[in-house]
């Protein structure tokens, strides 16, 4: 004899992770939505839109990621969030690996120590100029710029208990610019 249960749940929140460098803010490749507190399984929706239901009342911190995004974060109060629109996003900011369109000037390389160890947390300034990155775990970092022409730049990468180092580089308007080597640190 076969016993059926009907169960009821409750839309509690849809979250929809977006891109933050894509026109489209549409994400690419795989992503994942977790959040504090809560056992249900979050469900994707082929909307894209991630679900949760029957959230416990309280406080959660919503966390999403994926293969090309870094982790972001978003709180949320379940006693905010409006029943008739349960909706809300949570804009994602690539990692170096992400397959930047053309057009767009960018300068990614890695960071490494002397025996080819990658270096996370490094800072990367760029001399006279605003923009500057952090070396990710895998010690790869990016830099986007907005030049109305090739310049000539040079980095100065800085991490505790490493000699700082200074690399020249010639960045191509509209194009991903490679360093191909690691950038190599040296221990104090």
């Amino acid at each position: 004899m076969s016993f059926l249960e009907r169960t009821k749940s409750i839309l509690s929140l849809a979250v929809m992770l977006k891109d933050d460098l894509s026109p489209d803010k549409k994400t690419i490749g795989d992503v994942f939505l977790k959040a504090t507190g809560v056992r249900k399984e979050i469900i994707q929706h082929s909307t894209g839109y991630f679900l949760l239901v029957d959230l416990p009342e309280g406080k959660h911190v919503l966390t999403g990621s994926g293969h090309f995004y870094k982790p972001g974060n978003l709180a949320i109060d379940t006693k905010t969030i409006d029943p008739k629109q349960p909706f809300a996003e949570l804009m994602l900011t690539p990692k170096s690996n992400y397959p930047f369109p053309d057009g767009l000037t960018i300068l990614k390389g890695r960071i490494a120590d002397q025996e080819y160890r990658p270096i996370a947390a490094a800072t990367i300034n760029v001399a006279t100029m605003a923009q500057s990155a952090t070396s990710e775990d895998d010690g790869g970092f990016f830099i986007q710029f907005t030049t109305d022409s090739d310049i000539n730049i040079t980095l100065t990468i800085n991490k505790d208990g490493y000699i700082s180092g200074n690399v020249p580089v010639l960045l191509k308007k509209g194009v991903v610019t490679r360093i191909i080597d690691p950038i190599m640190l040296t221990r104090l």
